[in-house]
C-alpha cells in the first residue's frame, strides 16, 4: 500500500480510537452529576463532550510527546506496530464496555503497543525504563485518587454538612457538582486526546522520515474533536456502574463533589507533567475513596472487586489483542 494512504488509514483508527475513547470514558465526568441529580443524562453529556473538546488546547502536549517517545524507540517503529496497537486497545475497550467495566483506554493503548512491539521486534523492541515510567504514573494515580476522595469528602463533611446539615448541603453541591464535573471532562480531553495525538505524530514521524515528534494544530483539533464525539455518543453501561453499583446507596451531591474534585485536581497535574493518567481509574478511585468515608460496609465489594481484576487484565489482555492483530495485518499484506 502506498505509504500516505496507509498513513491516512492509519489516522482514521487513531481517531476512531479517541472516539472509543471518549465513549467508554463519558461515565468518568457525568455519572456523578446524574446519579446525584444535579443536571439530567443529556444536559450532562453534552457539557461533558464540550470540555471534551476545549480540554485539549488548554494543557500543553507534554502527555502527547511521553507516549510518542517513551514505549518503542522512533528507528524501530513501523505504521502496522502503531495501527496494531490501537487495534489492540479498541478491543478491549469494546470488550469492557460491553460488561460495563470502567477501565483504561489508556493501560490498554500501552498494552496494546507492547504487544505489537514484541510481535513485531521482539522484547528487545521495547524501551522498558521509559514504559516503567509510564506504568508508574498509572499505578500511582489510583491511590492519588482515593486519599484525595477520602480527604475531600472528610473536609465538606466537616466544615459543610456538619454545619448547615445534610439537606442543605445537598442543595448546594447539586449546584457546585455542575462546575467540579465540568472540570473533570475538562482535565480527561487534556490528557486522554494527547494519547492519540501522540500517536498520529507517530504516524506522521514515521511516513515522512522525520527524527522528531512534532505536534500540529491540526491533530489537536482532529483530536479533541474525536473524544468530544465520542463523549456526546455516551457510554450507559459504564455511566450505571460508576453511579449506582460500587456503593450500596445511590451516592449524594456532596460525595460527586468531592470525587469529582479529587479527579481533576489529579489530571491537571498529570498533564501539566506529561503523565499519561487513567481518568477511568481515578474517578473510579475517588469514588471508593468518598464511599469509604462513609463506612466500608456500604461499599459493593464484588463490582469493586470485578473492576479491579478488569483493570489487572488490561494491559495483559491489549497486549494480545494487540500481537494477533499484528499478523493480520502482516497476512493481509498492509
Amino acid at each position: 500500500m502506498d505509504p500516505v494512504l496507509l498513513m491516512i488509514l492509519a489516522i482514521i483508527v487513531a481517531l476512531a480510537f479517541d472516539m472509543m475513547n471518549g465513549f467508554h470514558d463519558t461515565a468518568n465526568s457525568v455519572a456523578t452529576v446524574i446519579y446525584t441529580k444535579a443536571l439530567s443524562p443529556r444536559v450532562a453529556i453534552a457539557l461533558a463532550a464540550l470540555m471534551n473538546i476545549i480540554g485539549p488546547f488548554l494543557l500543553g502536549t507534554a502527555v502527547a510527546k511521553v507516549i510518542a517517545e517513551s514505549i518503542i524507540p522512533m528507528n524501530l517503529l513501523t505504521i502496522e506496530i502503531i495501527m496494531a496497537g490501537l487495534m489492540g486497545a479498541i478491543v478491549w475497550d469494546l470488550i469492557t464496555w460491553w460488561y460495563g467495566l470502567p477501565v483504561s483506554s489508556s493501560h490498554a493503548l500501552i498494552g496494546g503497543l507492547v504487544g505489537s512491539g514484541i510481535a513485531a521486534i521482539g522484547i528487545g523492541g521495547i524501551t522498558w525504563g521509559g514504559l516503567t515510567k509510564v506504568i508508574l504514573a498509572l499505578l500511582i494515580s489510583p491511590i492519588v485518587g482515593i486519599i484525595l476522595g477520602m480527604i475531600m469528602m472528610i473536609l465538606v463533611g466537616r466544615f459543610v454538612i456538619s454545619r448547615i446539615g445534610r439537606d442543605k448541603s445537598n442543595s448546594i453541591f447539586k449546584k457546585v457538582q455542575i462546575i467540579s464535573s465540568a472540570a473533570v471532562s475538562l482535565t480527561h480531553g487534556s490528557n486522554d486526546a494527547q494519547k492519540t495525538m501522540g500517536i498520529i505524530a507517530m504516524f506522521v514521524a514515521v511516513t515522512y522520515g522525520y527524527e522528531n515528534i512534532v505536534i500540529e494544530p491540526w491533530m489537536i483539533i482532529a483530536c479533541a474533536l474525536a473524544i468530544g464525539l465520542g463523549t456526546a455518543l455516551g457510554g450507559w453501561r459504564i455511566i450505571r456502574t460508576l453511579g449506582e453499583r460500587i456503593g450500596n446507596e445511590e451516592l449524594a451531591p456532596s460525595q460527586g463533589f468531592a470525587a469529582e474534585t479529587g479527579t481533576a485536581i489529579t489530571i491537571a497535574i498529570g498533564s501539566h507533567f506529561g503523565a499519561p493518567i487513567s481518568t477511568t481509574h481515578v474517578l473510579s478511585s475517588t469514588v471508593i475513596g468518598t464511599v469509604m468515608v462513609g463506612g466500608t460496609g456500604v461499599l459493593n465489594k464484588n463490582v469493586v472487586g470485578n473492576i479491579l481484576m478488569a483493570w489487572v487484565l488490561t494491559i495483559p489482555i491489549a497486549a494480545v489483542a494487540a500481537a494477533v492483530s499484528y499478523f493480520v495485518l502482516t497476512l493481509v499484506g498492509i
